[in-house]
């Protein structure tokens, strides 16, 4: 997943439009990928048991609203109230990952609404990536801590209206050893029955232990969350070997696709083994690069068809 700066309040407008609408309706060479038998259209239906905070993941393969679908919400292709039926109906998934782009500034009532969308649809909102500024809640200015925490915590509460189990921040490199606001901010989510989850944005691509050092240092109510693509290459291994020990989740990052469904950037099955080596069962989160609205959910659907079949072998 990108790191943004970005404020949401810069595009209060733009989303306010959607909103009004959508609730008046509701480093290796180049892998050649052997393609799973191909089948259009969900693969779980509506009639599957409901998904919840406390529902096992394992095995399952759900998608991020980063990468391409990112794009169909900036070109106004999906929304909030949309993406639940378009991942469930076109890419056959039913667990979606969001980030505040698509979230802020919806009311929290909006919210809810959003959530109930979703459950309806047959899907789950899982996580919610924070992906723009909440303020310096290291300052020595106390006024200035207190704001960015108090920012910080709104989007705690949004997760926690959302029905997520998960909520990623970035973590400072200057602060990476001894992270107090992030444990304080930890402890609040936890009482609102939320986990922090570290991702390896910005600073930690290189630094292959930064995960589970950050991790340990937050303590009991932080968890990792490996972003396959987000390493400098000669240290993707590396950092997929340490920071999938304990893992709860990830970003199964995939650019686009050659036309013989070749990944030039790097070797996918060699991340999902190592994350399979390390303990890590589910949830892969597919977060697919590709701009394109044209074959992005054909490619999804294959990514995922690919995933759970190298799931299925592993698991005899």
């Amino acid at each position: 997943m990108s790191f943004n700066d970005d404020h949401p309040h810069n595009r209060r407008v733009a989303i306010r439009k959607i909103a009004a609408t959508a609730t008046a309706v509701v480093s290796a060479p180049a892998l050649l990928i052997q393609s799973p038998q191909h089948h259009c259209g969900a693969a779980e239906s509506t009639s599957s048991p409901a998904i919840n905070a406390t529902s096992s993941l394992e095995s399952m393969v759900g998608i991020t609203c980063g990468g391409g679908l990112g794009r169909q919400r900036e070109r106004g292709e999906l929304d909030l109230f949309s993406v639940p039926k378009y991942v469930h109906e076109e890419l056959g998934m039913r667990l979606i990952d969001l980030n505040t782009r698509w979230t802020t500034p919806y009311s929290e009532k909006e919210l809810a609404k959003a959530r109930e969308t979703a459950e309806r649809t047959g899907c789950y909102f899982s996580n919610l990536k924070v992906n723009y500024n909440v303020g310096n809640m290291y300052s020595d200015d106390a006024a200035e801590r207190r704001q960015a925490v108090q920012e910080a915590r709104s989007q705690v509460d949004a997760a926690k209206t959302l029905g997520t189990r998960w909520i990623r921040f970035t973590i400072p490199q200057q602060h990476a050893d001894a992270p107090v606001a992030h444990i304080e901010l930890a402890q609040y989510a936890h009482e609102q029955g939320l986990k922090l989850l570290v991702e390896n944005g910005g600073w930690m691509k290189s630094h292959p232990g930064a995960i589970s050092s950050v991790v340990k240092a937050i303590g009991g109510y932080a968890a990792a969350c490996p972003d396959t693509g987000n390493w400098d290459d000669d240290l993707r291994a590396e950092g997929l070997r340490k920071s999938f020990v304990g893992a709860e989740s990830c970003d199964f990052k995939v650019f686009e696709l050659g036309k013989n469904h070749q990944h030039a950037e790097y070797d996918l099955k060699q991340c999902f083994d190592l994350g399979w080596n390390a303990g890590f069962r589910g949830p892969w989160i597919i977060e697919h690069m590709k701009d394109a609205t044209e074959n992005f959910a054909r490619d999804t659907v294959y990514i995922r068809e690919l995933l759970q079949k190298w799931i299925a072998k592993r698991n005899g």
